[in-house]
């Protein structure tokens, strides 16, 4: 069975059931999709436990991680396809990398960035995600964009 990683996250809820969608019309129905939330907050540890190194979210990390997987859970509960939810911590591009070659991953699939000053900075400051991804990766990454996009496409259609 092949892999499909998907980077998730609270802001695009729905991606990973639009990933399994995408992944189900390729004809990809013995495929596993490896659901990847990364703490940007947190840092492993050699020992393997991942920390929180801002200090105003160690009290409610739990909690938050709590909040993604529930989420994924809710929005995975029919999709048809089996899949994991893994935890990475540290920088999004390199937990994903790391996380495809794991698991022989056919490809990762992320969510465009979001829209709005605080994304226009971070891409400014560090880069986006998909481009880190696309420029230091042997795999197709693909991009899907935000689900309000895609519903106004179609309904212009």
């Amino acid at each position: 069975m092949r892999s499909v990683v998907v980077g998730v996250d609270h802001r695009q809820p729905d991606l990973a059931r639009r990933a399994a969608s995408l992944v189900q019309s390729l004809g990809g129905s013995l495929v596993e999709l490896v659901c990847v939330w990364v703490d940007e907050t947190a840092v492993t540890e050699p020992n393997g436990f991942s920390v929180s190194v801002d200090p105003d979210i160690v009290v409610t990390d739990d909690n938050y991680a709590a909040d993604v997987l529930a989420g994924l859970n809710r929005s995975m509960a029919d999709v048809g396809l089996p899949w994991t939810a893994v935890r990475g911590a540290g920088e999004p591009s390199r937990e994903l990398t790391r996380i495809a070659d794991e698991v022989g991953a056919a490809m990762i699939v992320i969510g465009a960035r979001r829209g709005g000053l605080r994304g226009w900075a971070t891409s400014m400051v560090g880069g986006t995600v998909a481009g880190h991804l696309i420029h230091g990766q042997r795999r197709p990454v693909v991009v899907l964009p935000e689900a309000a996009l895609v519903d106004d496409a179609e309904d212009e259609r």
